[in-house]
């Protein structure tokens, strides 16, 4: 790979450049529209106040005409007489009634939201549905010529006032066929009357909002084209839309407030549940909107102020797309001045590193040609990509002519198939270290087989096998372990000779360790372990007298510590050489115990190595089937039971049920028994 540390950095920095641009682009286009959101939130805020008060104004204005109806002093003495009986010569009633009539008429002329007569044809009588009336418990005593007596929603409300004791004014509901209504109710108390409970009966106006309060709700002189202000209410778990609508929405259209509906249908209810506060919903049109509400005093209704986000935000996603644009063409023109500076530094390196591969390469062919191992490489297929010199000369081949081909145009189908099967797989090490014996050209060779598993992504799992001969390694050093078996052997016939009584007790002895080992399935570098341990574990009987070793009466417990010593004695003999494996340890250890009472050194249980536990066993059994000048062998089955009865104690039980299992098949070992 190309180093071009320059061009990383002046990427790096570019990428820099890039990021920091880009963030700080869009922090100031937040900061734009959150400004430009402050903004709109505070003159919504304004806007909806006014209207709020312009509303509030409009509906105290109506509630104080029927007021000063309801308190009326001849209106309360023509309430209060319904109690009387009226005689039809009463000139007074009917003068009273009379004048009652014209007060009803001027009050309704006076507040100007009722229908006048004189615009209304004979032929619509029955859709003005509006005006004055005086209603007490027993129905409609007195009303303007167009009064809907039969509306439920007027007996409703004429009710809820009666029960309250106070004045009431209804939301605005549908008369009839999308006819938009709302019911104001003042009670009226008796002449004079001290008690808040003197209801005699009540002055219920119906009112047309259309040409009146709905003008409130509409400012044609603003330039906003998507500012709206709308009359809304809850009812039953449902948003109503009081007030007229925008893109064909009838009035009273109405959306779900609460359930399992989308989120876009409850954007009202999100705006009356935070009254006073400035959100960002989406309105009865599914279009995000900025909204605010303000409660309407002494009803039920809110007015809601919005307008779109596409418009209140049109100044800020202006000036997003010009400073994107800006720093777009920016960026661009940075990256090609980049693109143009790199390129022209890369072609320079990629000259000298072209130079300095060509030469890498001449150097690596010159050194594995002038290697003597073996070495090749295969692609995914097992396919040959690379064989070295020394292996084309040994074969006597093309070294170009083998690219492509099988590993057996090379080696024979049975040494393909061993080095194929060398191969590490997936998840194991990348190098893997083998010897093999392989027969090439009928003659016996010996490798040490490396095969480096090569991960990189240009390679696609290559391998990459050199095969280093070590024949003449092999050969020294099996000459090497014959000498050294030959000294150990003849060690142990000089001991056998220094202790004529325990004549081929230590070729007994690694006869049936290894035996046991085998049989609890060692490793074979441990058992070769053990059994060189057996030969020599008796070499420290060398420094005791013959003497001693020879003396048929019982020993005196001076001699019975000198014969403990040879176990020290065999290890200060030992010390000094080199072995493959812990074969002094082992032979220290032979004469312990597992549970301590054995010396030199009073070890157990685990801290005592598994080959010294088999190399105790087989020292023991040897030593009690084995025959002597003072006293024959004792029997196999008989030795067996005394080691079993100092199992756990002495004995590990594990090596004596392996040498139960291998004494069956060692009928051999009988003769022990006998004195040659």
């Amino acid at each position: 790979m190309v180093n071009n540390k320059p061009a990383t950095i002046a990427l790096i920095l570019l990428l820099l450049f890039i990021s920091g641009s880009i963030w700080l682009v869009f922090k100031y286009v937040s900061a734009e529209e959150q400004r430009d959101l402050d903004a709109w939130q505070s003159r919504l805020s304004i806007m909806a106040e006014s209207q709020q008060y312009a509303v509030e104004a409009w509906f105290d204005e109506q509630l104080e005409n029927m007021d000063a109806l309801a308190n009326n002093p001849l209106l309360q003495l023509y309430v209060t007489q319904q109690d009387l009986p009226v005689t039809e010569d009463d000139e007074t009633g009917r003068g009273q009634l009379h004048h009652l009539k014209n007060l009803i008429n001027a009050t309704a002329d006076h507040a100007d939201v009722f229908t006048p007569i004189k615009k209304i044809n004979s032929n619509v009588e029955n859709e003005v549905n509006d005006g004055i009336a005086i209603v007490n418990r027993s129905g409609v005593l007195l009303a303007t010529r167009y009064f809907p007596l039969g509306d439920a929603e007027v007996a409703a409300s004429f009710q809820t006032a009666i029960d309250s004791k106070s004045f009431y004014i209804s939301t605005i509901y549908d008369s009839a066929e999308r006819h938009p209504r709302f019911i104001i109710v003042v009670p009226v108390r008796s002449v004079q009357s001290l008690s808040p409970d003197d209801i005699k009966a009540a002055v219920v106006a119906v009112i047309n909002p259309e040409d009146n309060l709905y003008e409130l709700l509409l400012k044609d002189w603003v330039t906003i084209r998507t500012e709206e202000t709308l009359l809304v209410s809850y009812d039953d778990n449902r948003v109503n839309y009081l007030s007229p609508l925008k893109n064909g929405y009838q009035l009273f259209h109405s959306q779900p407030r609460r359930g399992d509906v989308p989120a876009k249908n409850i954007a009202a209810s999100t705006v009356l549940e935070n009254i006073g506060e400035n959100v960002m919903v989406q309105d009865y049109r599914n279009v995000d909107v900025l909204a605010t509400a303000r409660k309407i005093r002494n009803t039920s209704m809110t007015l809601v102020q919005k307008i779109d986000v596409s418009e209140a935000l049109a100044e800020s996603n202006s000036h997003q797309q010009f400073i994107l644009t800006i720093f777009l063409l920016a960026v661009f023109v940075i990256t090609i001045s980049f693109i143009a500076i790199w390129r022209h530094s890369t072609s320079l390196r990629l000259q000298k590193a072209t130079r300095r591969l060509e030469a890498r390469a001449a150097l690596l062919n010159a050194v594995g040609d002038s290697i003597n191992d073996h070495i090749f490489l295969l692609d995914h297929n097992n396919k040959l990509v690379f064989i070295n010199d020394a292996l084309a000369r040994s074969f006597s081949i093309d070294n170009v002519d083998v690219r492509g081909k099988a590993l057996n145009h090379i080696f024979s189908t049975d040494i393909t198939k061993q080095l194929l099967k060398l191969k590490p797989a997936d998840g194991e090490a990348d190098v893997r270290n083998r010897e093999m014996r392989l027969e090439l050209k009928d003659r016996r060779r010996d490798y040490h087989v490396s095969i480096v598993a090569l991960r990189h992504p240009d390679y696609k799992q290559s391998h990459l096998y050199v095969m280093h001969d070590i024949t003449e390694l092999k050969d020294a050093q099996g000459r090497h372990n014959r000498l050294m078996e030959g000294i150990i052997s003849t060690l142990a016939q000089v001991i056998d000779k220094h202790d004529p009584h325990c004549a081929h007790h230590s070729e007994r002895t690694r006869e049936v360790a290894t035996a046991i080992a085998r049989a609890m399935d060692l490793p074979k570098e441990r058992i070769d372990i053990l059994s060189m341990a057996a030969l020599l574990a008796n070499i420290g009987k060398l420094y005791i007298p013959a003497e001693v070793l020879t003396n048929m009466e019982p020993l005196t417990q001076a001699e019975e510590l000198m014969l403990r010593e040879n176990i020290n004695y065999s290890v200060e003999i030992l010390k000094d050489l080199e072995f493959d494996g812990p074969v002094i340890e082992f032979v220290q250890q032979k004469n312990e115990c597992l549970d301590g009472s054995g010396y030199p050194n009073g070890v157990s249980g685990d801290a005592i190595f598994q080959e010294s536990r088999i190399l105790s066993v087989a020292n023991a059994f040897v030593a009690m089937t084995s025959s002597r000048a003072y006293r024959p062998g004792k029997p196999v089955k008989e030795v067996l039971d005394i080691l079993l009865s100092e199992a756990d104690s002495r004995y590990d039980r594990h090596v004596i049920a392996a040498l139960f299992h291998v004494a069956e098949n060692h009928s051999d070992w009988v003769s022990w028994q006998q004195v040659n």
